[in-house]
């Protein structure tokens, strides 16, 4: 992609921006991480390679950040999870030769306390260096019958945060609705101590297939509480939302395979 660029990064401020003769400069007392970040440049280790003389330490003096090409269109909070990502060294799949790369990632509240719907999943690709992202209400934890009345021994199953590269696939949610099912081990914790608040951490962890789901709830609507709906799967509160995430994935399938990654984490980790 040559010539000039019409992005709508906040640094840009929608102007015409000639990358080609115009490189992007470091503020005052900035760090070359810190300037990258607030420019939306991700892959530091590329512009590393392209900055080798980069003065490393903070200056009075704005520094040039030359870049091979246009800087990626992105919102700020896919760039807040991508490098959220990054610091654990979880793997963002980036590359946009085709459309509907999906990244799946659950954010985790960190409310111990059972039974709502207080947990999101974020999907979001780049294509045309453009990245999109949207935003689902669902859980990531059990319901309050499972909690409860565990019907296994070991305990009821929490999933464990963590990346899960090719964790799942298309298929039905106990062979009643499409639904991406558990096609590869994950690593749950056991929560068998029946209190009713969520264990993240009961010393207990399990890996191999449990059938950790990624589907909906209710049939129509939106559903209240988790109850029966989430034995240890990740669950849509909203039917409508879920439908949009099924197209999503149907659409990754046929550009990118039968195979999908899911990755967990802290709601809080994005503002670290």
């Amino acid at each position: 992609m040559l010539g000039k660029f019409k992005g709508t990064l906040s640094a840009i401020n929608d102007r015409e921006w000639d990358w080609q003769e115009t490189p992007f400069f470091t503020r005052p007392g900035e760090s070359f991480i810190g300037a990258s970040n607030r420019l939306g440049l991700l892959d530091l280790g590329e512009l590393k390679q392209q900055n080798k003389t980069f003065d490393q330490g903070q200056t009075n003096e704005p520094q040039p950040i030359n870049t091979e090409g246009p800087p990626e269109i992105l919102s700020d909070d896919t760039a807040r999870i991508i490098r959220a990502m990054t610091a654990k060294n979880y793997r963002v799949a980036r590359n946009s030769s085709k459309n509907f790369n999906l990244n799946i990632v659950g954010l985790r509240n960190d409310d111990p306390t059972p039974n709502s719907f207080n947990d999101q999943i974020w999907v979001f690709w780049k294509y045309e260096n453009k990245w999109t992202l949207n935003k689902f209400k669902a859980t990531t934890d059990p319901g309050l019958t499972w909690l409860t009345d565990p019907g296994k021994s070991a305990g009821t199953a929490i999933l464990k945060e963590g990346q899960y590269l090719g964790s799942h696939r298309l298929g039905k949610h106990r062979g009643k609705y499409e639904a991406l099912v558990q096609a590869s081990p994950v690593t749950v914790i056991r929560d068998f101590n029946r209190d009713r608040i969520l264990d993240f951490d009961s010393g207990k962890e399990q890996t191999g297939i449990f059938g950790i789901n990624i589907h909906r709830a209710t049939e129509k609507g939106e559903s209240a509480f988790v109850n029966k709906w989430s034995a240890g799967c990740q669950v849509f509160a909203r039917s409508s939302e879920y439908a949009d995430f099924m197209k999503l994935c149907k659409a990754a399938l046929a550009e990118w395979g039968d195979t999908f990654s899911y990755t967990l984490m802290r709601e809080s980790s994005l503002s670290s």
